[in-house]
């Protein structure tokens, strides 16, 4: 077994993009995850610094305010320098394909991270739903009002009103608070906020792979 794996490659608006997985091996040492595998969204043609800088990332992450060519206050805090050098690897070959169904063997018992970078909503549905099949873990989408991935992510969304639209169309919800309201009706502060427990061991932020009660966290340095 290696540790990365490339499960899947496709296209998003003609631009080129893979999805890795990593951390079969050596387990993740994200402090707010836990041991989770770590699942990432990439563009094929550039490295992840130079499509960041340059907004290219719009392809892997869609309409979210975090990309750091649009962002006008908090911005993506994903690392980019070690994304760059897990694209290299994966550039030079030294990442081997899956295929979907292969990978999901390995998942067995395991905890999953759809997108840890990069948007869930561009890689297929059923690409996930396979993966899913073998693991319970965590995803997030801010395509939501486009692109139905809510079996296996959360609508992440940043205002009351994104989230009542939201769940009114079927997805369960993750808001980060930046309207400083706290937990409203049908929602729980993040338990890895308000108790220490890590995403790998908590799992609610499942779309509706869990009937649960929506999710609401502080914004970063909040």
């Amino acid at each position: 077994m290696h540790t990365s794996y490339e499960f899947w490659r496709g296209t998003n608006n003609g631009a080129p993009i893979v999805a890795i997985a990593t951390g079969l091996m050596h387990k993740s040492k994200n402090r707010k995850t836990g041991p989770m595998v770590q699942t990432y969204i990439l563009r094929q043609d550039m490295r992840p610094i130079e499509a960041s800088n340059t907004g290219a990332d719009e392809a892997i992450c869609g309409n979210c305010l975090l990309r750091p060519s649009i962002a006008t206050g908090v911005k993506c805090y994903v690392n980019k320098g070690w994304l760059t050098t897990m694209w290299d690897s994966w550039r030079n070959g030294n990442i081997p394909r899956i295929s979907p169904s292969k990978l999901r063997k390995l998942l067995a018992g395991r905890k999953l991270r759809a997108g840890a970078y990069g948007d869930p909503a561009f890689v297929p549905l059923d690409v996930w739903e396979q993966l899913y099949a073998n693991a319970t873990g965590t995803g997030y989408t801010h395509q939501w009002e486009t692109v139905n991935v809510a079996p296996i992510a959360m609508a992440s969304v940043s205002t009351v009103a994104d989230a009542t639209r939201a769940q009114a169309n079927g997805w369960r919800t993750y808001r980060v608070d930046s309207e400083g309201v706290g937990a409203t009706e049908g929602e729980i502060v993040c338990p890895e906020e308000s108790r220490g427990i890590q995403c790998a061991d908590c799992g609610l932020c499942a779309g509706n792979n869990r009937q649960a009660k929506n999710i609401v966290i502080t914004p970063i340095g909040g």
